[in-house]
């Protein structure tokens, strides 16, 4: 057995930002006998990528509103849109999206805040890819008048494993009415929208750097390992083409994330990934990691972009049965 694990060891420390294992006073004998076990940990077996892909589709739909609207914001908005787009809301049914611009001048001079309560994304029994969401909306019209409510989201989107899913239909039912004070909201939607578009990618496997282009800063730095460092998109290529090629199957539960603003550009992120893979031998394995993100931000691009992430071992790589 343990001929058979050490490589596996080895490859998937590597894999999995190769992490340095924390220093502990075990002694070596205890230690080469931990690294010989199996564990019985529970292993989440289910595909996430498509889920992680339509949540940062999700996330993005509220961003236009949340910052002064301009023609190119307007335009990375609508090209969420299928042509034939319907949004169903209290404001009535807009059909097809050449009308949506006008449908925005509604909330020319608005402050709005989307504080996202519950999302999830199902299947429904037709197939259909949908998002289901409830969140706190407030809002702070140009003469003074503040509002704040409870809405429900339900969202269908195109079936699409590898790219970016367009937005079919979106449902908004307005539930009920609050007392909320107004708080900004557009960061947590910003870095949102960035985190599970990253791991989407992270997700795919197949070697393919051009989707970072767009995520990461033209100076940028991935501490994955403590020995060697990622600084351009080069570096980027070869390790996804290296031992994340040697999987089957890769998925990400994000926990405990946190936005810090550190002023209008910029925000630092932490967050800790849950990670479950299946390597193409079959074997099932599993680890934790704490991630620090320095995210720059532009609003008139699609995406906020990483400048430099530093990631942490929290549990150790180990194989699941």
């Amino acid at each position: 057995m343990y001929k058979t694990l050490k490589p596996l060891l080895v490859l998937f420390l590597l894999l999995f930002f190769s992490c340095k294992e924390k220093k502990t006073n075990l002694d070596t004998k205890k230690n080469k006998k931990e690294n010989l076990v199996e564990t019985k940990t529970e292993f989440k077996s289910e595909k996430t990528t498509q889920s992680h892909l339509a949540k940062a589709q999700y996330y993005r739909w509220y961003q236009l509103y949340e910052r002064p609207m301009n023609e190119l914001r307007i335009a990375n908005q609508m090209d969420m849109f299928i042509d034939t787009i319907v949004i169903k809301s209290a404001a009535g049914v807009m059909k097809g999206k050449e009308n949506y611009p006008e449908r925005l001048t509604a909330y020319k001079g608005w402050k709005n805040a989307h504080h996202v309560q519950n999302v999830k994304v199902i299947t429904n029994e037709e197939g259909q890819t949908q998002i289901i969401a409830d969140i706190k909306y407030q809002n702070i019209q140009p003469d003074g008048k503040k509002g704040s409510y409870t809405i429900d989201y339900l969202i269908d989107v195109e079936n699409n494993l590898k790219e970016l899913p367009k937005l079919l239909k979106v449902s908004i039912k307005p539930t009920g009415e609050t007392q909320d004070i107004f708080k900004d909201a557009y960061p947590n939607n910003r870095v949102n929208s960035l985190m599970y578009y990253w791991i989407a990618n992270m997700e795919q496997l197949d070697g393919n750097v051009k989707p970072f282009k767009e995520l990461l800063t033209e100076e940028f730095q991935l501490n994955f390992s403590t020995s060697s460092k990622i600084n351009n998109l080069s570096e980027l290529e070869t390790w996804l083409n290296g031992t994340p090629t040697q999987l089957t199957q890769s998925s990400h539960h994000p926990e405990n994330l946190h936005i810090k603003v550190i002023d209008e550009k910029t925000f630092e992120v932490s967050v800790a990934f849950d990670w479950y893979a299946i390597a193409k031998n079959g074997q099932k394995m599993k680890a934790k990691t704490q991630h620090k993100w320095i995210v720059i931000d532009n609003p008139n691009e699609k995406f906020a972009r990483i400048k430099k992430a530093d990631v942490s071992q929290i549990e150790p790589l180990s194989m699941v049965k």
